[in-house]
């Protein structure tokens, strides 16, 4: 910080990198006038990061405030933030002045939470009783925690937006490799065929004037006929800008319509007004944003300056047509505010190879550090083994649910106490779940539409002594597996079903094509390092003090192959010492005897 520089820092999960780095973060701040903004990827880091303020600030030497997401703060079912829509919009900082709300709020408390502080507005009339949308605490040297949307090229606080002076702010970005999503979708607000016509028509019937027609446009543009299709049923690739000879590209007629489709949903909103009938999730609103964030990226995409960073898919099924675009690189938005910064502090588990992140995050590399942490846990707490009898390659996928289900279930027996399974795809999941035998275990199954509140009684039963051992079944990249704690011995075996490379796709392969040409590592990019970046992330929910006990299980001998192998810990692979396998089969790798069943390895290592 003192030098203006970035530092990317990787190390396990549970040394209590968020505080480590927090405590000389906030010094430097503190001593500069700085302000500091924490950026998280999910709900279960906010807490975290609140535990370490609370214990970085018994002195009360600075204020924080917890932001989130505005459709949770507002008090309306439908976020129309305008005075004409709102009457909490309606003079809301004449009203928050007149309070004298804030000022209380400081004197009292040094963390301003979300859920407390609502509640401390019960009573104002005319303020919201379920939030306070845009309230800011006043003046410098506010560390302010907040979701990635600092980093959104569209959606950003006010201090980020446009070309503000970031030389007095620090960035501290936790699990700051979500930022690069495996899927990828981190700037892909596509327009998805099944969606546009569904929404569009009919989301908002009894409308009067332009609605009717607005909201369908979109998805007769895309009807248009394009002239032939060599390949039916097929998906294309190609660059954003429009060929020569050819019918006017559907993103052009959208362009056309877009005076039209804001007329429209003026209109809209007015009778929504009139008839006091604003719904929550409203079809017509969403599809009405969703267009305008298209057409915003698609703007960006074909600029000279970042069209090398697009591609634009045009697909067609079933007779629906639709198209996307597809950002196969965001080191440019990501880098134009990060460097912006004084200082951008990135931590994570899996930051390797460190030049990937570095380049495909954005990072400026005269400005930009990196220190890898090793573990300062005892190794003989840990136990990793790897199942060489089974593969969840495509191929053979289909005869393997079964002996993985054996394998899992036994391993589950021989585990005294709570086990989780990490799947690569939820269809994997199911697969292997119904064909699961009886393991004497409680078994757990994370759903895709998995609630905040079902999450939490989750959680809950693994940690009560009274709910029984359990078998949890999770998906990789999910709420179980990244960025939550499993205290003491709420877990105390972990089982990683095959590396949890991304789904084969048009967008993967396009991604693969482009880290081909970048950097000549395309699949390994593209697929091996994020798909082991989740294992790694699953792993490392067992092992989260000197402590913790516990046995890792890898199912799938590509483990042991490279590529995958070099993406797992150093210290998973001791070079040196001999860790004997439960069973003692052999699969030596650099000095250590790691194949064998996990069952056995599991049962040796309890009850030793």
């Amino acid at each position: 910080m003192k030098q203006r520089e970035h530092l990317l820092v990787q190390a396990p999960t549970g040394l209590g990198k968020t505080a480590a780095v927090l405590f000389p973060v906030l010094r430097e701040a503190l001593a500069r006038d700085l302000r500091v903004f924490v950026l998280t990827a999910k709900n279960t880091q906010q807490a975290m990061a609140n535990r370490v303020l609370d214990l970085l600030n018994r002195e009360r030497a600075f204020h924080s405030l917890h932001l989130r997401a505005k459709a949770r703060m507002c008090a309306n079912d439908e976020i129309i933030c305008h005075e004409d829509y709102c009457q909490y919009a309606r003079d809301y900082y004449v009203k928050l002045q007149r309070s004298r709300l804030l000022p209380r709020l400081l004197a009292d408390h040094s963390l301003l939470e979300p859920e407390r502080d609502l509640r401390r507005l019960e009573g104002h009339s005319g303020l919201p009783v379920r939030g306070q949308p845009g309230t800011r605490a006043p003046g410098p040297g506010r560390r302010r925690r907040l979701q990635l949307r600092a980093l959104d090229p569209f959606v950003k606080l006010t201090e980020f937006q446009g070309d503000a002076d970031l030389s007095g702010t620090v960035l501290v970005v936790d699990e700051i490799h979500n930022l690069i999503d495996p899927r990828p979708r981190l700037l892909q607000p596509g327009t998805d065929r099944e969606e546009l016509p569904r929404r569009g028509g009919g989301a908002a019937r009894g409308r009067p004037r332009h609605g009717g027609r607005a909201d369908r446009a979109p998805a007769r543009a895309l009807r248009r006929p394009r002239g032939p299709d060599p390949h039916p049923g097929r998906r294309a690739a190609r660059s954003p800008q429009p060929r020569r000879g050819r019918r006017a590209a559907p993103e052009e007629e959208l362009w056309r319509l877009r005076p039209a489709f804001d007329r429209g949903f003026v209109d809209y909103l007015e009778f929504r007004r009139d008839t006091r009938s604003f719904a929550a999730n409203d079809a017509f609103v969403e599809l009405y944003f969703k267009l305008l964030r298209f057409l915003n990226t698609l703007q960006l995409a074909t600029s000279p300056k970042h069209v090398e960073s697009f591609s634009f898919l045009f697909r067609r099924a079933a007779g629906e047509p639709g198209f996307s675009l597809l950002c196969k690189d965001a080191s440019a938005f990501l880098g134009a505010t990060i460097n912006r910064c004084r200082s951008c502090i990135g931590l994570s588990a899996t930051l390797q190879p460190f030049e990937f992140y570095r380049n495909l995050l954005g990072f400026d590399d005269a400005r930009t550090s990196t220190l890898e942490v090793p573990s300062a846990f005892p190794a003989g707490n840990r136990r990793i083994v790897v199942d060489t009898s089974v593969t969840t390659t495509y191929r053979t996928r289909e005869n393997s649910y079964g002996p993985i289900a054996e394998r899992l279930a036994e391993f589950a027996r021989a585990v005294p106490g709570n086990s989780m399974a990490i799947f690569p795809s939820y269809r994997f999941l199911a697969e292997v779940g119904e064909r699961l035998p009886d393991c004497g275990r409680n078994v757990v199954v994370q759903q895709q539409t998995t609630s905040e509140a079902r999450r939490q009684e989750v959680l809950d039963a693994l940690t009560s002594p009274l709910a029984g051992d359990a078998l949890l079944l999770a998906v990789a990249g999910g709420v179980f597996s990244e960025g939550v704690d499993y205290p003491g011995d709420a877990l105390l075996a972990v089982a990683v079903v095959g590396p949890c490379l991304p789904a084969v796709t048009v967008e993967q392969k396009l991604l693969q094509a482009y880290y081909d040409e970048r950097f000549e590592r395309g699949f390994e990019y593209a697929f091996v390092v994020p798909g082991m970046t989740r294992v790694v992330q699953a792993a490392g929910r067992l092992i989260r003090s000197a402590d913790d006990r516990g046995v890792i299980a890898l199912f799938d001998r590509r483990f042991l192959q490279w590529p995958y192998r070099k993406h797992l810990p150093a210290e998973w692979w001791p070079a040196s010492a001999e860790e004997q396998s439960a069973s003692g089969v052999s699969g030596r790798v650099e000095g250590a005897d790691l194949a064998g069943h996990p069952a056995t390895a599991a049962a040796a290592f309890f009850g030793a």
